[in-house]
């Protein structure tokens, strides 16, 4: 009669250390289409890899979530075995260049005569409009440990700088030059830092009392970004 494995037959042929973890400085991220009509509320983390629309860069308009726009694995959670600790809290906002459903197209800050600098001004306009506004929360376990308002409260640690110039050689037409708007500020840093445990759902969310459109009438993209310290179970 074949013998039925033990407890100690199977902790002995664990793939798992089960007295040592591997922790490792990583960020979390998550970027999601920002609609010129804008919205009431923004869930990041609910569309892990092969899931959702993809933002990316180079990426087929229309198509699943990759590596370019998260890393989660499952949706609102941690798998098995992998646990992070949230540091900081960081929101990243893209303006674009066409109203397209499903499309992000990046916006050129580089401009030349008159109507490229009314563009690029309304560029910034989307900007200034998107980290005034919104409300951020991070509930855990449908529990709220974080409620904060507006976007300018969670500036990216990393992110363009630009010194903008124009010139012209005509009164009405000729403009060329470079402008550039971004957040910026100490980065949001929780305190204390809250550890996220496999299987445990969480999720950020942007609130917004009504939709906030674009100025400009096109498409952005909004990243969220927990950065902090991973750990897995050691192999």
């Amino acid at each position: 009669m074949e013998r039925l494995p033990t407890a100690a037959d199977f902790n002995a042929r664990r793939v798992t250390n089960p007295n040592q973890s591997e922790i490792v400085r990583q960020r979390f991220y998550d970027y999601q289409l920002y609609a010129t009509a804008g919205t009431t509320q923004l869930t990041f983390f609910s569309a892990p890899v092969g899931q959702g629309l993809t933002t990316a860069l180079g990426g087929t308009a229309g198509t699943a979530k990759t590596l370019w726009d998260t890393n989660l694995e499952l949706p609102n959670t941690l798998p098995s075995g992998k646990a992070f600790m949230i540091e900081s809290i960081e929101v990243l906002f893209f303006p674009g260049s066409v109203s397209t459903a499903n499309t992000y197209t990046v916006a050129s800050p580089v401009l030349f005569n008159a109507t490229a600098a009314a563009a690029v001004q309304s560029q910034l306009a989307d900007v200034n409009s998107f980290y005034q506004s919104g409300m951020l929360e991070l509930n855990i376990l449908s529990k709220n440990y974080l409620r904060e308002t507006p976007m300018i409260a969670f500036p990216p640690k990393a992110n363009f700088q630009l010194d903008a110039a124009l010139a012209s050689n005509s009164a009405t037409t000729a403009l060329n030059g470079a402008v550039n708007m971004r957040a910026s500020g100490r980065p949001y840093y929780l305190e204390p830092t809250i550890a996220l445990q496999p299987a445990v759902n969480f999720e950020v969310v942007i609130r917004y009392p009504a939709a906030v459109a674009t100025p400009s009438g096109f498409n952005a993209r909004v990243g969220v970004i927990l950065d902090g310290y991973f750990m897995r179970a050691s192999q």
